[in-house]
């Protein structure tokens, strides 16, 4: 049964703009010559969000095409349903999209621009549009993307092939070939290219750097190799806190589960949030909502108007009723203390960057972590979302000629671009200590956070 918080959420149509090119750009927020790195970071991320303690990319050259494959053996299985909300490109992606907390990935709007993007370079190509396959345990899918340009959607046919279980998940998109470099390809010391297969690894290594207990196995047309270790991997917490939330993004939350699971009980509702989870649940919630009843004067408002029982169904709650029911609950929740940081966003370690360290041979590890709360402007609170960031320093050995290396992730998945550019300039920040260009050293920043708020849908900047 699909967990409450993990419901696909209806909303507006969309028509075909998850095939048009000009459209991808805007929503995806990169250009056409960033697709296969794209794809890997997005894949790779969706693995992550899983059980999985064995992730395998494989990208290779087919005819006119190249071919993307991500491959996990997380346990959970795909079923025909789930690939038909994943197509259902008319509707909004997952309600974690809505939710705030910190996840490293997810299936939602980032697969279907894959798919799309798929679809609309092959077209712009005059090229047949390629088939996806999906494989999960017992099943493979083969995935044929029809927009109909009259009735403006995308309708899919998906063949389903009955296996011996596999024992995996896994991914494969494929994109017309492209080999035409830009500037933003070429090296900044020798101006020569970067090969594609240099800048996916990129996306692979520093993502396993944040994930030590995840044996990550890359096939790169011809660069192959293995990082990390498989281990199990302590799951991130599912918290959510009505103190991130601004009143509207706590409305949007509810009205979509209204239209996704309309029957949902307000205690069910309730309990996803931080302060209303513990054994004495139903104590919580009843004082709260007998607070909201005798706050309200309803036999004044008509016989139909909604008392707040914690079996009564959100679909009956009004507007009014969640601005009512949003204050009482963000007055009595407490923030969370700068000590609780690192135990309610999850944290790598100093202790598994160590085993980096060993994995790679590595010299010496210096690791600090920083942990705040962002201030709400609204002076509603002394505090509105908790963060943190880990700074991992490794000395590499002296005859390593590859220089200065520096990573950023976020939320445990490693990032395309330099997105703290804006906030801090990591770079500068070590010339000031004796770091240049050329010493053998490797730095990590992550970034964890429940709230985060991107320069565009591509994740390539975060706003300040």
């Amino acid at each position: 049964m699909v967990e409450l918080a993990d419901l696909i959420r209806p909303g507006a149509g969309r028509g075909l703009d998850f095939v048009v090119l000009d459209d991808l750009r805007k929503r995806t927020g990169i250009s056409v010559s960033e697709i296969l790195k794209f794809s890997v970071a997005e894949m790779v991320a969706n693995s992550l969000d899983t059980d999985a303690t064995k992730i395998h990319i494989e990208t290779r050259t087919v005819g006119m095409f190249d071919e993307v494959t991500v491959k996990d053996n997380g346990s959970r299985q795909i079923s025909l349903e789930d690939l038909k909300l994943i197509l259902g490109f008319d509707n909004k992606a997952s309600s974690k999209r809505g939710f705030l907390r910190v996840s490293r990935g997810y299936l939602g709007n980032a697969l279907k621009c894959l798919f799309g993007y798929s679809y609309a370079l092959a077209e712009a190509k005059k090229l047949p549009p390629p088939d996806i396959l999906v494989k999960s345990h017992k099943a493979e899918y083969v995935i044929t993307l029809k927009p109909d340009t009259v009735r403006e959607v995308i309708e899919s046919d998906i063949a389903v092939i009955e296996t011996e279980d596999l024992g995996f998940n896994s991914f494969t998109i494929r994109f017309p070939v492209d080999r035409s470099w830009t500037r933003s390809f070429l090296r900044d010391d020798t101006n020569e290219p970067i090969l594609e297969s240099d800048a996916i690894k990129s996306i692979i290594f520093a993502t396993s750097i944040v994930n030590p207990t995840i044996k990550f196995v890359y096939d790169l047309w011809d660069m192959k190799g293995e990082l990390g270790e498989s281990a199990p991997t302590p799951p991130l917490r599912k918290d959510t806190s009505i103190l991130w939330y601004e009143p509207t993004q706590f409305e949007t939350l509810f009205f979509d589960f209204v239209r996704g699971r309309p029957e949902t009980q307000l205690r069910e509702f309730i309990s996803l949030f931080r302060g209303f989870t513990s054994k004495n649940i139903q104590k919580v919630v009843k004082e709260k909502l007998q607070e909201l009843n005798d706050a309200g004067d309803h036999d004044s408002q008509g016989g139909d108007h909604v008392q707040f029982f914690p079996a009564v169904q959100i679909k009956a709650l009004s507007r009014e009723d969640v601005k009512k029911l949003y204050t009482i609950m963000r007055e009595g929740t407490k923030p969370i203390s700068k000590r609780s940081v690192p135990k309610v966003l999850g944290i790598v370690g100093e202790e598994r960057f160590e085993r980096v360290k060993e994995q790679h041979g590595w010299k010496r590890l210096r690791y600090t972590v920083m942990k705040g709360r962002r201030k709400d402007p609204w002076g509603r609170k002394a505090a509105s979302f908790p963060f943190l960031v880990e700074l991992a320093v490794f000395d590499r050995k002296e005859d390593d000629e590859q220089g200065l290396q520096v990573f950023q992730c976020v939320n445990f998945m490693a990032s395309m671009e330099d997105i703290f550019s804006r906030l801090f300039d990591i770079k500068y920040r070590l010339g000031r200590v004796g770091i240049t260009e050329k010493s053998p050293v490797t730095v990590m920043a992550h970034l964890v956070c429940p709230v985060l708020k991107w320069l565009n849908y591509g994740k390539s900047g975060l706003y300040e």
